[in-house]
Parts: C-alpha cells; sequence; structure tokens
C-alpha cells in the first residue's frame, strides 16, 4: 500500500514503533501489571521522537533519562505484593528487597519471596520448608535464586520478571518446573541434568510466569 502511495506516515514502519507495539502487546496480555512494557514502550517512544518527530537529537540523554525512570518506578511502585496486582493472598510473612548498584547475598525463611533488582546483583537462598512462590524482578540487573533448601507442596507459581538482565533457578531435581514466561528477544534455559522423567513429581511443581524482555532466564539443579 505504501507503494501505491497510501498516505502512511514515515515512522510508522520504522523499528522504534515495533517495540511500542510490542511493549502494548506485553501490557494487555499481563493487564499491565509487568514493568517490561512500560520500559519497552518507553524507548520506543523515545527513539521515534528523537528520529522522527522532534527537530533536536535526544539520543545523548537516553541513559540518564532510562535510570531515573527506573527509579521513579520503583519508587512510586507499591511495596510487597498485593493481592489484586499478583494474586497472592499473603496472610503468611514474606520479604521485600530493593537492591540497588551493588550486590547481596543472603538467606531468606519466609514463605513467599519479593526481590527488586536494579543495576545490581542479588543472591538468595531460599530455606522455607512451606515455600508458596513469590515475585523475582531484575532491570539491568541480577538474581540467583537458590531453592535447593526449600521445600513445597502441590503448585506454586514464581513471577519472573527480566528487563535488560537475567535470573538464575536453582531448583532441587525432583520438582517439576513449568515455564509461563513470555517475552522479546529472550531466552529460558533449562540446564539440568538427569534421566528422563525425573522432574515428574507433580506433587512439587514450580511454575514460572512474567516475561522477560532483552533478558535471559536459567534452569539448574546445582
Amino acid at each position: 500500500m505504501r507503494k501505491m502511495d497510501f498516505p502512511f506516515p514515515n515512522w510508522l514502519f520504522t523499528w522504534p514503533m515495533i517495540l511500542i507495539l510490542v511493549g502494548f502487546y506485553s501490557g494487555i496480555k499481563h493487564n499491565f501489571r509487568n514493568n517490561s512494557w512500560i520500559i519497552l514502550s518507553g524507548i520506543g517512544v523515545f527513539f521515534l521522537l528523537d528520529r522522527y518527530v522532534l527537530d533536536v537529537s535526544i539520543a545523548t540523554f537516553f541513559w540518564p533519562i532510562l535510570i531515573i525512570a527506573a527509579g521513579i518506578l520503583f519508587i512510586l511502585r507499591p511495596s510487597g505484593m498485593k493481592e489484586n496486582n499478583w494474586g497472592f493472598n499473603t496472610g503468611k510473612s514474606q520479604t521485600g528487597n530493593w537492591q540497588a548498584y551493588g550486590s547481596s547475598t543472603s538467606t531468606d525463611n519466609n514463605d513467599f519471596l519479593n526481590i527488586q533488582s536494579v543495576f545490581s546483583g542479588v543472591q538468595r537462598s531460599v530455606l522455607s520448608k512451606n515455600f508458596q512462590g513469590g515475585k523475582v524482578s531484575c532491570v539491568f540487573g541480577g538474581a540467583e535464586i537458590d531453592l535447593t533448601q526449600a521445600d513445597i507442596s502441590g503448585s506454586v507459581t514464581l513471577k519472573l520478571e527480566a528487563v535488560f538482565g537475567g535470573i538464575k533457578l536453582i531448583v532441587p531435581a525432583h520438582w517439576q518446573v513449568i515455564n509461563e514466561i513470555d517475552g522479546i528477544f529472550h531466552g529460558v534455559d533449562d540446564k539440568r541434568r538427569a534421566p528422563a522423567g525425573a522432574y515428574n513429581d507433580v506433587s512439587k511443581t514450580l511454575v514460572l510466569k512474567g516475561s522477560a524482555v532483552f533478558g535471559g532466564i536459567e534452569i539448574r539443579s546445582y
């Protein structure tokens, strides 16, 4: 249609528009409860304005604006994991951990996990014998979650969100892991090594949900 001189604007079929559309698709799919759609669409809008709308170049301000936006996002977001946001009714204690510009290593005895990592690295060993799931969010950061000393009963959901970051999960070898992660330019690698059928204990099932944008998630059993 463009070859037939249909009046399409020049910016409609550009790579920033792809980021914007994929971001909104991700937001709609998750009822706009994830952060990845904001970051992905924001990057698309920024470069769209820089190349096709504004008369001056703003590309040099990309990283400062991105860092400020990430800070505002994590300052204004609700603390903890509310039932109306993630479907958890947490009547028990949970941890709320926010880590930026550095790294931390610690153990966790709580039944619910809540980790937010921005430009940082987090290592957490979960010791709960009644682990109920939680959320791990990494923006330009990384997290390593060791669940080998934890225990679950039935099906447990763990929300993962990796934006330009990575998450490593170490789970007991006999747990069944169901991957329901979606995203763009991402990878989810199950690197556990065991005979076929070793992960079919349906009484201990870890369901991974969430999204990854320019990020990776790795699953191991050691």
